[in-house]
């Protein structure tokens, strides 16, 4: 069976690991490097990523209706100018980060139906057939088949995985694999591709030499595109193909190469990966530095100032750490603002606080 996308003929089938392989070594013009932050740390002051004001959430729920409507014109114009600017929201996110997030699930997000992931994928298919050349229509489509996958699958153990959650994550991995691998064919370029390969390579089990590749490409194309550091520390965890302390040796590397203001913002980010896990316990802290971690929440504070989800995360690791005066600087900028994603219940929130500021 055939199916016809941009113009090219293809088979509907899974694409195999040669191609796809061959696609991370030749995308973009920059050539792979064996090392880790290439690029000169951003400056603090007018050299520094520009922010851009506003909400992140607002942001995405922006781009989002964007799609709903089918402005592509504004779609294209939002991505380009994220693209080129590398700006940055409050708390170091890439603003290019966020677009894609936005325009890569159905509105209703938790709450989607399958026939909402089935209209979501029609209106990307639009956005395509519209504009053949554009590399964010392929990647959004992508993005969404990753996200399509992690419905099928679930968010639970993998003895909890039904055979049926099985093969829907394979088939929808594939599809964004097919995508990607489409997307690699047109002239324009964008850094969010690596991205969303890391997250395939996750799904599929690549070979450690493989993904790390994958990542060493990655840096070489956009070396201040800090969410490829997460993307591959997740992979090193245990849960995932890493043994003990791998993801956490990984972020003194990155650290250490990088060096400076950055090299400890990404140390920080990579310890929040290896801390907010849904299981993670008091351990999780044993193999990294908790004065590091404090280095690199001053370091965003600096670089790129706290969002909401940063000072939680912060709170999080500072309980973890033993750190009242830490923690209790950390929930009075928080309030009564706390994120699910890190503390799941309400419950743990306010003991944690309680804790802060007991004697």
């Amino acid at each position: 069976m055939f199916g016809i996308s941009c113009g090219r003929t293809h088979a509907s089938g899974p694409v195999d690991k040669a191609t796809i392989i061959a696609a991370v070594r030749d995308y973009g013009t920059t050539k792979p490097s064996n090392q880790i932050g290439t690029a000169k740390p951003p400056k603090v002051g007018n050299d520094a990523a520009p922010l851009r004001p506003g909400d992140e959430g607002e942001y995405r729920t922006q781009v989002a209706a964007y799609l709903v409507e089918k402005n592509f014109d504004q779609l294209e114009k939002e991505v380009r100018q994220a693209r080129e600017s590398k700006s940055r929201f409050a708390g170091g996110v890439w603003v290019l980060f966020g677009f894609y997030d936005g325009v890569s699930e159905p509105v209703v997000g938790d709450q989607a139906s399958d026939s909402d992931w089935k209209y979501h994928i029609g209106l990307l298919k639009n956005w395509i057939q519209a504009r053949p050349e554009s590399a964010a229509a392929r990647l959004a489509l992508a993005e969404t088949y990753v996200k399509y996958a992690d419905v099928a699958r679930g968010s639970g153990y993998a003895n909890t995985v039904s055979e049926t959650g099985w093969k829907l994550d394979s088939e929808r991995t594939d599809l964004a694999a097919r995508e990607l691998v489409e997307a690699s064919r047109l002239k324009e370029k964008c850094p969010f591709w690596y991205e969303v390969m890391q997250q395939v390579a996750l799904v599929q089990g690549w070979e450690k030499s493989e993904t790390r590749e994958l990542f060493d490409n990655a840096i070489a194309f956009q070396p201040d595109y800090y969410h490829y550091y997460r993307e591959y520390a997740n992979f090193l965890l245990p849960k995932w193909y890493g043994g003990p302390g791998e993801a956490e040796r990984f972020a003194e590397e990155a650290s250490s190469r990088v060096g400076g203001q950055e090299g400890s913002f990404i140390y920080f980010e990579i310890a929040t990966l290896v801390t907010c896990q849904c299981d993670s316990t008091d351990a999780d802290m044993e193999n990294l530095s908790w004065p590091k971690i404090k280095a690199g929440y001053a370091a965003l504070g600096q670089l790129y100032g706290y969002s909401n989800l940063k000072l939680n995360r912060y709170a999080h690791m500072a309980v973890e750490a033993g750190d009242k005066a830490a923690a209790q600087e950390a929930f009075s900028k928080i309030g009564d603002d706390w994120d699910h994603g890190v503390w799941h219940t309400g419950q743990k929130f306010e003991t944690a606080k309680l804790w802060a500021v007991s004697r």
